[in-house]
């Protein structure tokens, strides 16, 4: 169940590890497989349980001679932040990117598992975003400046009471974030949803179906671009022809491909306004995407310009 075809034993990886049961787990068995890998963790200074995260993970680091590199959070980097998840996961992934650049490695391995999957999809559909993949995919790419960095997840066929078992089993040492299971969080009010929703095997078929409609929509997306997309501008009469999914999906690739991605990162719900504003009836309008880019709609043609 442990996903070895998307690692290799020839790689050094990047191991993002908390100290709670996902990532133990995922260290423990990432040693017994006999992977090559350096641990890095996160230590944020916000919950009193902080420091003994880190002592915990450095602990097993010293046990079993593993490379162990922490970050240093202090808490007035934080005090002003209004999404504090949001933060903490850019600031641990960039110390995970610099780590990788360090090693000389472009893969970071993360304890993802099903529950974390069903999450992903429950909350996907929620917020009714343009995604890439439904639910966790086992392999991410992240398009960095300096190079491409990968995001394994090789736990996605495990689920939370696998995990608890092997680390009893095992006596693996690890401590709970009380913080995951408080709604003050919007994944763990969708987290409690999923508790007593039962039937999870027809969300996985669910998750399924979705993702093969969405290699499908990709494979069409690529085939129209080239109808669509003419000298760097839209075609507006051939784009409306397209389903709505398509037009959003032609457009979020039509704006990064003339920006340089951008927009990559941009807020997946720019992209029904914009594509709302380029449908309408007006035939000549300008559209502000940011303080350097515009679109201007002069119909049957849409122009992206820098401001």
């Amino acid at each position: 169940m442990f996903n070895e075809k998307i690692l290799s034993k020839k790689t050094t990886y990047i191991l993002g590890i908390s100290g709670g049961p996902d990532s133990m787990f995922l260290l423990d068995k990432m040693r017994c497989l006999g992977f090559n890998f350096v641990v890095a963790h996160v230590n944020y200074h916000k919950r009193v349980e902080s420091n003994q995260d880190e002592e915990l993970v450095k602990k097993y680091c010293q046990k079993w001679n593993l490379p162990f590199f922490v970050c240093q959070v202090q808490s007035q980097e934080y005090l002003r932040v209004k999404n504090f998840q949001t933060w903490a996961r850019k600031k641990r992934y960039d110390f995970f990117q610099q780590l990788a650049r360090q090693k000389q490695t472009k893969y970071i391995v993360v304890a993802h598992h099903l529950d974390d999957h069903l999450e992903t999809y429950w909350f996907q559909k929620e917020r009714k975003t343009l995604v890439e993949h439904w639910g966790l995919a086992p392999k991410t790419c992240w398009q960095n400046k300096k190079k491409n960095i990968y995001i394994l997840r090789p736990l996605l066929h495990f689920n939370k009471e696998q995990i608890y078992q092997y680390l009893h089993q095992n006596n693996i040492p690890y401590i709970l974030d009380e913080t995951n299971y408080l709604p003050i969080y919007q994944r763990n009010i969708i987290r409690q949803k999923l508790t007593h929703f039962l039937p999870k095997k027809e969300l996985l078929k669910e998750i399924k179906l979705k993702n093969q409609e969405l290699r499908k929509t990709k494979l069409l997306l690529k085939r129209q671009i080239k109808e669509v997309i003419v000298d760097s501008s839209l075609n507006l009469e051939t784009w409306q022809a397209h389903s709505s999914e398509l037009k959003l999906r032609l457009l979020y690739y039509w704006v990064n491909k003339s920006t340089n991605n951008a927009f990559v990162s941009q807020k997946k719900q720019i992209w029904p306004e914009i594509s709302k504003q380029l449908t309408s009836k007006k035939r000549k309008i300008i559209i502000i995407l940011s303080k350097d880019y515009q679109i201007s709609k002069l119909f049957p043609w849409a122009i992206l310009k820098k401001s």
